[in-house]
């Protein structure tokens, strides 16, 4: 285990971009090496984003094998398809954490199925290890390179996962804030027009289904979600409503999230307890026998993402799973 890691991030100028950059700042044992956008060469950080003027850092868009040769560990915060060539070129010259979908999917037919474009490395799928901690710590810690998940399939997962092989059906109502549509506004988006509003979307049909009825144990025809778009910035909140099969064993979750220290099971949950933190919030209410009420709570741009992506880092480099984040407390109020 190496004492410090020298860490890059390509694509830091997206809000995952900069909450990777926040979050690798306050780590004890990281040394930034690269901050890569194809957009810009050589500009300060500060000119871009007035809030960080205080950091002696630049912005390059420097090759993408110089950035693996220099680095420890990088991260990829690019928009989805665009990173399924750099994670090839990548895999096996240092550690890769990407946080686009390309490779969360280990079967072609599906991934193609879901983002409706072919994939340039289906060798790759089956050799990059899906990076949710509470579910692949292990495979984690051993691996090259890991897919960080979506923010809507982590928190249904952690919401199902006490269910899983026991579902006869679920149905999920998820909000997200306005920042999971990342920076560039568009008009269902732009956050003018979505501070008064709400709406679903892609019922049914969104990307972080795979990954969901894959934790669940269950199939396409078991499962109705519903996305929707809420009037807030950060945070996804969630309610599922379980179904199991008759005689059916449902594990407790106080055990199954035992020893996970960023999975809090709560008698209620809310956005504000747990925005600009790491933590997944849970609650499960037994309603009547077979049938379930679960809610939960992440910030979409953390534990849905950067955060999760630190977590693991640090099992990939043998850290504790805590560190640099143990101390990034929630926003509150």
């Amino acid at each position: 285990m190496a004492e410090r890691l020298t860490v890059s991030i390509i694509g830091v100028t997206g809000y995952t971009g900069l909450e990777l950059l926040r979050m690798l700042l306050a780590h004890p044992k990281v040394d930034i090496a690269y901050l890569t956008s194809r957009q810009h060469e050589d500009t300060a950080i500060g000119d871009l984003y007035p809030h960080l003027a205080h950091l002696n850092l630049r912005v390059t868009d420097t090759d993408h094998k110089d950035v693996a040769k220099d680095s420890d560990v990088v991260f990829l915060a690019l928009p989805h398809k665009t990173a399924q060539d750099v994670v090839a070129e990548m895999h096996g010259h240092c550690k890769v954490i990407d946080l686009s979908a390309d490779y969360r999917l280990d079967d072609l037919e599906t991934y193609e199925k879901y983002y409706h474009v072919p994939h340039n490395h289906p060798g790759l799928l089956g050799q990059v290890v899906y990076g949710l901690p509470e579910i692949n710590r292990e495979d984690i810690r051993k691996a090259v390179t890991v897919a960080n998940p979506g923010c809507f399939a982590l928190l249904s997962q952690l919401m199902l996962l006490p269910f899983a092989g026991a579902i006869d059906h679920a149905d999920i109502m998820a909000v997200t804030g306005s920042s999971g549509s990342g920076k560039s506004p568009s008009e269902g988006t732009h956050h003018p027009v979505r501070s008064h509003n709400f709406k679903s979307y892609n019922i049914n049909a969104h990307r972080h289904i795979p990954e969901i009825i894959r934790t669940a144990q269950i199939s396409e025809a078991q499962l109705n979600f519903v996305p929707s778009s809420g009037p807030f910035v950060r945070g996804i909140f969630a309610t599922a409503f379980v179904r199991t099969k008759d005689g059916a064993h449902v594990r407790c979750a106080g055990d199954v999230y035992d020893g996970h220290p960023y999975v809090r099971v709560m008698e209620d949950v809310a956005l504000a307890n747990v925005v600009g933190s790491n933590f997944c919030d849970l609650s499960f209410r037994k309603i009547s026998e077979g049938n379930y009420i679960v809610q939960g709570v992440i910030d979409n741009l953390v534990k849905g993402a950067a955060g999760c992506a630190v977590q693991n880092m640090n099992l990939m480099c043998g850290f504790e799973e805590t560190e640099g984040l143990a101390h990034l407390g929630t926003v509150y109020p």
